[in-house]
């Protein structure tokens, strides 16, 4: 062909008829003004980076790659010494001149730390030998219609200023800037005007994925790899031998859907502890631990089958206090505290008992406890599952009581109401419900099980789930070892919007770190946590955790998690779309998408409780 043939429009016939590839391919309008651009009905404005902060953290361009409709285009141009030299030598001068001229004292210290600034550069480019690249940073904002680029633009503004950057918008340039940010145009004389000198290592740390990976000391959990293949070993109680910013505790939580691998990534956590020493007390309402506990010689304690196989006495007290509580005199804190787990309980196996019907039911248990020689002044420490009332007790002071009423008065109403309640915990349920506690513990790896149930009732199901996580509680106070404590299903706890309940496990969340325990909530459903009248303690119980583990969830659940952490377009997006094992980690101030990676033996050595 002639270069004529060469240059001319292609054209390629399709079934319904002939169409020129060149106007296809070509976008469907382009507009270019002072300072924004229409591109495809698209609105579009390119911000270009002017200046940096003195000093650069690794990862520094992590976060502004998630911001929603901004792509970045980073250009790095290597700067021959020479032509350094002579920058570095004038700009000395430069600033030695207006330090002397300047009379300001507050711009005199300005100019005075730019010096030692550059002077730090130079010693750096001495010791290293590094090279030196012109960096050109450019974001190209885009928008469906001018008034949400002008939004866009702001939001944009107010980040990078918070970073310590500033970015314009080079008026009647952005048709030079835009062909420098796509590689199939030469070079633009803008190239030559933009850009800082910047080290090759410092270039190197800027970038997201340098740092996405996590290499935690001490005891920690080979979990995965991130998605550039860095390791990720992960130490839940980092806190204790590191201070990193927002990994104050060793609260966990995962979330996913049926499926999606939450159940493996927590056994992964917990054999780890197991293997370290810790002590390690699991809410299993499954029974997913089974065959992982009988292998590692624990204990699993079968409570879905009551009576003989085990019973958690729901009125004996969890001594929820430390030293120091009892030493400020909140030793009383103990049985108030306790007043309210009862309540809650109560609240689990009848969600539509009356407010009056509560509260006289917590007249009657502190009238039964006092029978016992329980009151705010007593030294539980020296008390035995032995010394507690059961719901027989408390059903004989409710029956001593209607005997000496005669009279229909509203009390009498009140205690009727409460005794047909309690009636059902000391007859048909009193083999879950009513006894003293009968558990045989005798190692520190814990599963308490209740698959039996799980399909019966859910106001009972949900009542012995909660009894259990309170005596579990009670298991995790000894300061003198570290301890995990693992709810599965914990939305469980909030599905009947049971308020007190909510503010139980928010309660556990928050004091966990005073007994150096350690929890892993998981749940599937995080919309149970974002009900309304349950969102102030759902927000407490994942404000009070340091990491999450978020595979993959569908809408509804992801819109409702973003009520609870802050997730942005990206990672909203990534989630619902994830596959077995691939989960969004948030570790502190670190987000990546990691892989869990499992060996095949490891697989085996966890049971058929569960999926992958």
């Amino acid at each position: 062909h002639s270069d004529n043939d060469a240059c001319a429009d292609i054209v390629v016939l399709f079934p319904s008829g002939p169409v020129n590839l060149k106007s296809e391919v070509a976008p469907k309008g382009m507009e270019f003004k002072p300072t924004e651009f229409v591109l495809g009905g698209k609105y579009s404005t390119i911000l270009t980076v002017i200046a940096f902060p003195r000093n650069i953290a690794p990862g520094f361009l992590s976060d502004i790659t998630n911001i929603q409709g901004v792509k970045i285009a980073i250009k790095h141009i290597p700067i021959q010494f020479s032509v350094l030299q002579k920058m570095l030598n004038k700009e000395i001068a430069d600033l030695k001149v207006r330090y002397q001229s300047e009379k300001d004292q507050t711009m005199q210290e300005r100019i005075r730390q730019d010096y030692e600034s550059l002077e730090q550069f130079i010693q750096m480019l001495a010791a290293t030998q590094a090279r030196i690249f012109d960096f050109q940073m450019h974001l190209m904002v885009t928008a469906d219609n001018k008034e949400e680029l002008e939004l866009r633009k702001i939001q944009v503004r107010n980040y990078i200023d918070a970073l310590g950057m500033r970015a314009v918008s080079l008026m009647f340039e952005q048709e030079k800037a835009l062909k420098s940010i796509l590689p199939i145009f030469p070079p633009q004389d803008i190239e030559n005007r933009i850009g800082t000198p910047i080290p090759s290592v410092t270039v190197a740390a800027m970038y997201p994925f340098v740092f996405d990976s996590i290499k935690d000391p001490g005891n920690a959990t080979l979990l995965g790899v991130d998605f550039s293949g860095g390791v990720i070993l992960f130490n839940q109680f980092l806190y204790q031998i590191r201070k990193e910013h927002n990994r104050n505790n060793a609260n966990m939580i995962i979330l996913g859907t049926s499926g999606s691998g939450k159940s493996t990534a927590a056994k992964v956590l917990v054999r780890t502890h197991i293997r370290n020493g810790f002590k390690v007390v699991c809410v299993d309402p499954e029974g997913e631990l089974g065959d992982m506990c009988n292998s590692l010689g624990g204990d699993f304690l079968d409570l879905g089958k009551g009576g003989e196989f085990g019973m958690i006495n729901p009125l004996e007290i969890v001594i929820d206090a430390d030293e120091e509580e009892i030493a400020q005199g909140l030793g009383y804190t103990v049985l108030t505290r306790t007043l309210q787990q009862v309540k809650a309980f109560m609240k689990y196996y009848s969600p539509s008992i009356e407010d009056d019907v509560l509260t006289m039911f917590s007249d009657v248990l502190q009238e039964t406890y006092k029978r016992y020689k329980i009151d705010y002044n007593t030294d539980f420490t020296k008390l035995t599952s032995a010394d507690y009332p059961t719901f027989d007790d408390v059903y004989a002071t409710i029956k001593g009581h209607l005997v000496g009423m005669t009279d229909a008065t509203h009390e009498r109403d009140v205690l009727e109401r409460l005794e047909l309640k309690v009636r059902p915990l000391v007859k048909e349920l009193r083999y879950y419900f009513t006894g003293k506690t009968t558990l045989n513990i005798e190692s520190d790896f814990i599963v308490f099980n209740i698959k039996e149930l799980m399909n019966s009732d859910e106001n009972i199901k949900n009542a012995l789930f909660f009894n259990i996580l309170k005596y579990a509680w009670g298991l995790c106070l000894d300061k003198d070892i570290n301890t995990v404590m693992m709810v599965d299903e914990a939305h469980v706890l909030l599905s009947s919007h049971n308020e007190l309940g909510a503010e139980f496990l928010a309660q556990i969340q928050r004091r966990s770190r005073k007994y150096n325990t350690g929890t892993i909530i998981i749940t599937q459903q995080p919309t149970d946590f974002a009900a309304p009248n349950i969102i102030t303690h759902g927000k407490a119980i994942f404000d009070n955790a340091s990491y999450y583990l978020v595979m993959g969830l569908r809408k509804q659940a992801v819109d409702d998690l973003s009520k609870l952490i802050d997730l942005n377009d990206n990672e909203k997006e990534a989630i619902k779309y994830y596959n077995q094992g691939e989960a969004l980690f948030i570790c502190g101030n670190k987000r990546m998408k990691i892989q869990v990676v499992i060996t095949q033996e490891e697989l085996d050595s966890f049971g058929s409780g569960g999926g992958y």
